[in-house]
């Protein structure tokens, strides 16, 4: 079984601080968080977040901190002020909501030390977090030359964390909020500038966007967690206990030996594998790893590597908490498939602790649920191992089960073979479009494919499944290789209504647990109360002789027939159902 994703292919997993600017955000014994920097972005229409530090040494005068908000005209436009904790030296104050304008400056003082940040907007600001999908570049992304060469936005921002698994102070001072333009936004989130895009073009001309990029490759969903919080669950104690027995015993020579081991074979496998890429653009992945062999991963754990668990929350989240967010993408779960099973739990633990660091108990989490994939050599040998269904459910389940949670459906996204899919355009919109539905209130706006409301069995040889959200009910293509392939899906949609056995997506099981598949048609939508109603379709399953279902599927596979589409061209939503 291949369990390794590692990171996005191109990405810059190890921070580049030749441009650092010590003490960028420190002036006498006054600190902020490295997020504070000119051209950031605030939250509009809620108290907005001002948090730093000072040093013990402060007296009582140098303990008060003043925040001042000053519009262009030189006017104060709102202002705080906080006193830290005589102990930790700590403070937090919360300017008043503002509606989205700028720009101003603001401007922190402690007796006579003062930090001023310029070319700053009142927006809306989201956080980008997962692993390698997030992570994948807008210059790595599918049209990236296009995509560049319109992106220049000054009110489209955003702000990459460095990513580390410990605090990296220099690799801090040297990010920064940077505006989208053809020469900065190549290295930021692909998803998260579709996302920005698409809600600048909705929101309003002068709505600024801010996206906190926070992600890492190859993570965990336990690397975005606490210890307290993974002590407390017994999915969370294996993860550490694992974990725990990787470093025991070794000393850290032996470990940074083991590490810069795999970092010299990591950097030659990438070196590689770019100048191939380069030569040809075309050139398949088949053909990559057939020369140059497979992505050396996963590294060896270490306690201060970017993937040890905890590593992430307490280097990256830990950092930026509680810089007020309007909500968070997320959108990872391929590295936690080997522990399928206890992935939804530590899903919404991971929620309930972040809202509680980020004081808001109905912060909006957006969830990417997983795309199609799977790899060649586990695909011919042993077969698909149905764990990425698992997670899909998981995704689907915390929607579904927590307040302000969301999930876009992607079962007609993915490549076969490559678990990082250059199409980053979709998800990134997708994602934008539940945002404008469900946190902004855009009603109109159509982000839900068919989903299943029930199953029977009528006879002996059918069963009825309706769907809501069906409107314009067909079928389209098979899997996402089909529908990229205007030949084949031409082919395959001789018919929009029929789809035989093995390409329906569509399977049953009886008493003996062993899944057939079956051919489906739709039939229309529903004529209950004799009327129909449009958003509810229906179809019909043929039944094989001397089978009795207890159990109907749909598109659970890591890589299969997914066709079932509504007029929005939203993909049906994968299902297991177990009949009454």
């Amino acid at each position: 079984m291949v369990t390794a994703t590692g990171p996005a292919p191109g990405s810059e997993i190890r921070q580049n601080s030749t441009h650092a600017r010590p003490q960028r955000n420190i002036c006498g014994l006054l600190s902020m968080p490295a997020i504070f920097d000119d051209g950031m972005v605030l939250q509009r229409d809620t108290p907005i977040a001002v948090f730093g530090t000072i040093s013990a040494t402060a007296t009582n005068n140098e303990s008060r901190i003043m925040i001042r908000l000053i519009d262009g005209r030189g006017r104060q436009a709102a202002e705080a002020t906080a006193t830290a904790d005589q102990t930790t030296g700590q403070w937090l104050a919360y300017l008043p909501a503002l509606p989205a304008s700028g720009p101003y400056e603001l401007h922190v003082e402690a007796g006579n030390d003062r930090l001023r940040f310029t070319d700053v907007y009142v927006g809306v600001v989201w956080l980008a977090g997962g692993q390698s999908n997030m992570e994948v570049e807008l210059r790595n992304s599918d049209n990236a030359e296009q995509a560049l060469a319109q992106c220049a936005d000054p009110l489209l921002r955003f702000y990459n964390v460095p990513k580390t698994g410990v605090v990296d102070e220099m690799a801090e001072n040297a990010s920064a909020w940077q505006n989208s333009s053809p020469q900065a936004s190549g290295v930021m989130s692909a998803v998260a500038y579709y996302f920005a895009r698409r809600l600048r073009a909705k929101l309003g001309a002068g709505i600024a966007v801010g996206m906190v990029d926070c992600y890492i490759g190859g993570t965990s969903i336990t690397c975005w967690m606490s210890r307290a919080t993974l002590e407390g669950c017994a999915a969370g104690r294996g993860y550490l206990d694992r974990y725990d027995q990787a470093v025991a015993g070794k000393t850290m020579d032996e470990l940074h030996t083991a590490a810069d081991a795999w970092q010299h074979a990591f950097d030659a496998w990438n070196a590689s594998i770019a100048a191939a890429r380069q030569a040809d653009p075309g050139i398949t992945w088949d053909t990559l790893n057939e020369q140059y062999g497979a992505c050396p991963w996963p590294p060896p754990v270490t306690p201060f590597s970017q993937w040890h668990t905890c590593g992430a929350f307490e280097a990256m989240i830990m950092r930026v908490t509680p810089y007020t967010l309007e909500g968070v993408l997320w959108y990872q779960g391929e590295e936690d498939e080997p522990y399928c099973e206890s992935y939804r739990e530590l899903l919404g633990l991971m929620i309930a602790e972040w809202r509680t660091l980020w004081h808001r108990a109905d912060l909006p989490f957006l969830l990417v649920q997983l795309p199609q994939w799977i790899d060649r050599k586990v695909d011919e040998s042993t077969g698909d191992p149905m764990l990425w269904p698992t997670i899909r459910a998981a995704q689907w389940d915390a929607a579904h089960g927590i307040d302000g949670v969301h999930a876009v459906c992607l079962m007609d996204c993915g490549e076969y073979d490559n678990i990082h899919p250059t199409d980053k355009r979709t998800p990134g919109e997708r994602l934008a479009d539940c945002a404008l539905r469900y946190v902004y209130g855009h009603a109109e706006m159509p982000v839900e494919g068919p989903e299943l409301l029930d199953a029977q069995v009528i006879d002996g040889t059918h069963m009825r499944l309706r769907f809501a959200h069906a409107h314009g009910l067909r079928f389209d293509g098979t899997d996402p290789s089909s529908r990229h392939n205007a030949d084949l899906r031409s082919r395959e949609n001789t018919s929009t209504t029929v789809r035989n056995a093995g390409k329906s997506g569509f399977e049953i099981a009886d008493a003996d647990g062993r899944f057939r598949g079956v051919a489906a048609e739709i039939i229309g939508t529903d004529t209950g109360q004799n009327h129909a109603d449009p958003t509810i379709g229906t179809v019909m399953l043929t039944v094989p002789e001397k089978i009795q279902p207890v159990t109907v599927r749909y598109a659970w596979r890591s890589w299969g027939p997914a066709p079932l589409f509504n007029a929005d061209a939203l993909p049906a939503v994968p299902f297991t159902h177990h009949l009454a």
